[in-house]
């Protein structure tokens, strides 16, 4: 372990997050703040919205199942930051094209390209949570999710408001942040040394059936979450809420995203099995469902609150969960799998929405839908017992 990484493990964790930032804060989430405009400018129905998002997540599928033999034959830093520039350029163009099927590319290559550098962020992480503090060190990582919301809550409501064609703008923008994100992700991760089990083979022990409650709830994870990442502005805009209650509310849940690892890092650290994942989805499919019932600042609000906060904590918890049951040589094929399997889920949740929403004429019953699958895998969730796979 290099001698930065034993000193700053916590500013090492928030370089990495950078990664995440990027992969799914701004390319995946943010695509919610920027779908009214998008679908408005281009003429979109909610299918072919949603389609967009099926598109990165089927990039995010295959990424996901190529990031493990990418990472050990380019090398895991190389992977990591490489993959936050080719993110960072698929952005870029995405603002430059107004074809359908372009962007569906560009979407896709961004899903792909998200998905290596996400998984190995959590691999490179997972080896850093080993120097201490692995529940807050997780949680820092994956709260960089937050970083990217965030950052687009400042402002960009309200010039998209002024102006519906800006959402081009601001995938430029995006993209170019990238590529300044890429170099602080390299620092970090060339920065982190392999265990030595790892970094000499180690076991290549990835999976067990034990591990079956949680992939299955990580599975309804990816089918829940997405309708939300996906739709919650439209429904919104949809209900009247005008562009300060979208960047208020998109400010509250980058902010409860930003400070989910230190809220539950401790859960993280205590909770044995499954404990973690089930409290954390519990409380995100009440969020996800307050917007239906009421559209009041309070409602939505709250709705920001419980989702923000809790959301990344599934994703934390996961990882936890594989790192604490495999050998350290199994970590990245481990979360590529549960991350595959995530995938298959959220790639079905925007068109099967999408779907209801044009049937109905309305994103109500996509939205419970979605809460329901996130309650139906707390339950699930909380069967999962602790395991040690060697």
């Amino acid at each position: 372990m290099s001698d930065l990484t034993k000193s700053n493990p916590i500013k090492i964790a928030l370089a990495l997050s950078l990664g995440a930032a990027v992969s799914l804060g701004f390319a995946r989430f943010n695509y919610a703040l920027l779908l009214p405009a998008m679908r408005q400018d281009l003429a979109w129905t909610y299918t072919q919205a949603g389609s967009m998002n099926t598109a990165n997540a089927l990039g995010y599928m295959f990424g996901a199942l190529m990031a493990a033999p990418i990472g050990k034959r380019v090398g895991l830093a190389r992977t990591f930051w490489v993959s936050i520039i080719v993110v960072g350029i698929a952005m870029f163009v995405t603002g430059l094209v107004s074809d359908f099927t372009m962007l569906l590319i560009f979407r896709t290559l961004a899903g792909f390209f998200g998905a290596t550098t996400f998984i190995i962020g959590a691999t490179l992480a997972s080896q850093l949570a080993g120097t201490g503090r692995g529940g807050l060190i997780l949680g820092i990582y994956f709260s960089g999710i937050g970083i990217g919301v965030f950052l687009a809550s400042l402002g960009l409501p309200q010039l998209l408001e002024q102006d519906i064609t800006f959402w081009r703008t601001a995938w430029i923008v995006m993209g170019i942040i990238s590529l300044v994100f890429a170099f602080f992700g390299r620092q970090a991760s060339m920065s982190i040394t392999p265990p030595q089990s790892q970094s000499q083979g180690g076991s290549t022990t990835y999976y067990s059936p034990k591990l079956i409650p949680a992939t299955i709830a990580y599975f309804l994870f990816g089918f829940g979450y997405i309708t939300y990442m996906t739709f919650v502005i439209s429904l919104l805009r949809s209900s009247g809420v005008g562009s300060s209650g979208v960047a208020i509310f998109w400010f509250i849940f980058g902010a409860a995203s930003m400070a989910n690892s230190f809220i539950w890092g401790w859960l993280l650290d205590r909770a044995k099995g499954g404990g973690a994942m089930a409290t954390v989805m519990a409380i995100i499919a009440l969020g996800g469902v307050l917007p239906v019932i009421s559209t009041s600042n309070f409602a939505i609000w709250l709705s920001a609150i419980l989702f923000g906060g809790a959301a990344l904590t599934t994703v934390s918890s996961v990882t936890n969960i594989m790192r604490k049951s495999l050998p350290p040589g199994g970590w990245a094929r481990g979360i590529a799998l549960v991350t595959i399997i995530f995938s298959v889920g959220q790639t079905l949740g925007p068109l099967v929405s999408g779907y209801l929403a044009d049937l109905s004429s309305s994103l109500n019953s996509g939205f419970v839908l979605s809460a329901s699958m996130l309650f139906l895998g707390s339950i699930v969730a909380f069967m999962q017992q602790e395991v040690k796979i060697e």
